[in-house]
């Protein structure tokens, strides 16, 4: 099973300032997606607090497409055990910006994390870009 820390972050347009908060959160194997978000209507966030949590919710949907992509990445690396720090940006509009991963950039894992959020129905917001980061690692047991 895979534990799933949250790091949230909101970097304003011109602006300083990122509030963060985190949370745990275990991923299952067996997680549904509740179907396609695909022409659903963008809701819009009236904060940036606001913003990041429908991005995080959005992303947690997901959450089963992305762990695959995770556990690829790290059989494909031979890195069983290791932690895996994606984040996602998401502009004004609630359109996808692009993925990346702390430490260990890879296209495969990128492209695929970007096709599992390809219909996610993302914010939009005044925030500026906001990025959410989540950490993927194992539980020993």
């Amino acid at each position: 099973m895979a534990i799933v820390t949250l790091s949230l972050a909101n970097a304003c347009a011109g602006g300083k300032g990122a509030p963060a908060s985190g949370a745990s959160a275990p991923i299952a194997d067996d997680d549904a997606d509740a179907g396609s978000d695909a022409g659903q209507e963008r809701p819009f966030a009236g904060s940036a607090a606001e913003a990041t949590t429908l991005i995080s919710a959005a992303v947690d949907k997901k959450g089963s497409a992305i762990g695959a992509c995770v556990r690829d990445f790290r059989a494909r690396k031979n890195l069983l055990r290791e932690r895996v720090t994606v984040s996602f940006g998401i502009d004004m509009e609630g359109t996808l910006l692009g993925v990346t991963s702390k430490g260990n950039e890879d296209a495969e894992l990128k492209a695929c994390v970007q096709g599992a959020l390809k219909d996610a129905t993302f914010p939009r917001s005044h925030a500026g870009v906001i990025t959410v980061t989540k950490t993927y690692e194992e539980i020993l047991q």
